[in-house]
């Protein structure tokens, strides 16, 4: 009796485990992202995904800039932007247009790449299991050759690829994927505590050096995260405009 209870005990914590180690929630995963030309030149940049639950934050290092999307409801996101050098932040209301575009794509920003397009390709290949399991998709779009190794287990890409019809080429490449929730929650409840405006508010204020910087700098009307085709369209499907 005692030997069959302890393989059930055995077995159902190997299952919770096994759960807790797939969990997509809690994480953060870093890419570098290379961009080759034909000519050969490289340039490499990085960029890390934060997680928590109804919230996702792209991390730029090298600009000190951090956007975050928080899941209102479907089809209704709500962006903010962390000047993480200057701890201050724009808060933009939920489905408001930033950089001239409204985004209603909650995958898009959660997955790096929206359930939309990886429906649009074809899967070509499966290798390993549970939660490091890889499918990975192909397509061609707008003359763009799209190869996407994908981890369904954590909805993000393992590696991501665009190269265009002249050789240029851009890549994502995922470096490593931990998951420690008292980072992840320590990293938002620090961006939580910078000083944030309105977007509508910014006008208004001329006083202010930081914003009065930014602006004339264009750092708070032009975007940088996401995947983008070589007229920096959000690759997000074949509709997509």
């Amino acid at each position: 009796m005692w030997k069959i209870l302890s393989i059930l005990i055995i077995a159902i914590t190997s299952t919770q485990v096994s759960a807790q180690s797939c969990d997509a929630l809690w994480l953060t995963a870093d890419y570098d992202i290379k961009h080759s030309t034909q000519a050969g030149n490289e340039q490499h940049t990085k960029m890390t995904v934060w997680r928590k639950p109804e919230h996702v934050a792209h991390q730029y290092a090298q600009t000190q800039i951090t956007e975050m999307w928080q899941f209102v409801r479907q089809g209704m996101l709500k962006p903010t932007r962390y000047f993480d050098e200057h701890k201050r932040a724009i808060e933009y209301q939920p489905n408001e247009l930033v950089h001239g575009k409204r985004e209603t794509d909650w995958s898009y920003r959660n997955q790096l790449v929206s359930n939309q397009l990886i429906d649009s390709m074809n899967k070509v290949d499966e290798r390993d299991s549970g939660c490091m399991k890889v499918v990975t998709y192909k397509k061609t779009l707008n003359g763009n050759e799209l190869v996407l190794e994908w981890l369904p287990a954590y909805k993000l890409p393992l590696r991501f690829q665009r190269k265009d019809n002249q050789g240029n080429s851009i890549v994502w490449q995922q470096q490593s994927l931990t998951k420690d929730s008292d980072k992840v929650a320590a990293f938002f409840e620090r961006r939580d505590n910078y000083k944030a405006t309105d977007y509508a508010d910014i006008g208004d204020d001329h006083t202010d050096p930081f914003l009065t910087n930014m602006v004339t700098q264009g750092f708070i009307e032009q975007g940088a995260s996401g995947f983008y085709d070589t007229k920096g369209r959000a690759i997000k499907s074949e509709h997509t405009h």
